[in-house]
C-alpha cells in the first residue's frame, strides 16, 4: 500500500463496525467517536459488502458469530479481495472450534465480550501497527 493511500485511510478516520446487536455496535460506535474516529456500523457481513468501498475506511471491527455470513466468512473476503484492510473480531463465545478456526485464518487475536473502552482502543493501536508494518516492508 503506497503511503498517500495509508494516510488517506487514516485522514478518512472510518471505522466499519459490524455487529448484528445493534446495543454492542452502537456501544462500539460510542467508543470509537470517544477517541476521534468515525464509526459506521452495519448489523450484517452481507449488509456491509453489498457496498463495500475499501478507500473509505482505516479498518474493520465485526463480530464473529451473526446470522447469514459470519465474521470469518468476512476475514476470507478481505484476505481474498482487500488484504491490506485489518480486520478486528469480537465474540462473547470461545471454544476449541473457534480458537481452531482462528489459528486457519491467521488471526492474531479475537477480542472478547463484552467490549470496553480499552479493548476498542486495543483494536484500533494494534490494527494501525499492522497497516504501518504493511505499508514500510511494502514501499
Amino acid at each position: 500500500m503506497p503511503i498517500k493511500l495509508l494516510l488517506r485511510n487514516i485522514m478518512t478516520r472510518q471505522i466499519l463496525v459490524i455487529d448484528d446487536q445493534p446495543e454492542v455496535g452502537a456501544l462500539i460506535g460510542n467508543y470509537l467517536k470517544q477517541i476521534g474516529f468515525i464509526p459506521v456500523v452495519m448489523s450484517s457481513v452481507e449488509e456491509a459488502l453489498d457496498n463495500f468501498d475499501p478507500s473509505e475506511y482505516l479498518m474493520i471491527i465485526a463480530d464473529v458469530i451473526m446470522p447469514g455470513k459470519n465474521g470469518f466468512d468476512l476475514v476470507r473476503f478481505m484476505c481474498n479481495n482487500h488484504p491490506r484492510i485489518p480486520v478486528a473480531l469480537i465474540s462473547g463465545y470461545f471454544d476449541k472450534e473457534m480458537e481452531n478456526l482462528q489459528k486457519v485464518f491467521g488471526i492474531d487475536k479475537i477480542y472478547r465480550k463484552p467490549v470496553f473502552l480499552r479493548s476498542v482502543k486495543e483494536m484500533v493501536a494494534d490494527s494501525l501497527i499492522k497497516l504501518a508494518t504493511q505499508t514500510a516492508f511494502s514501499s
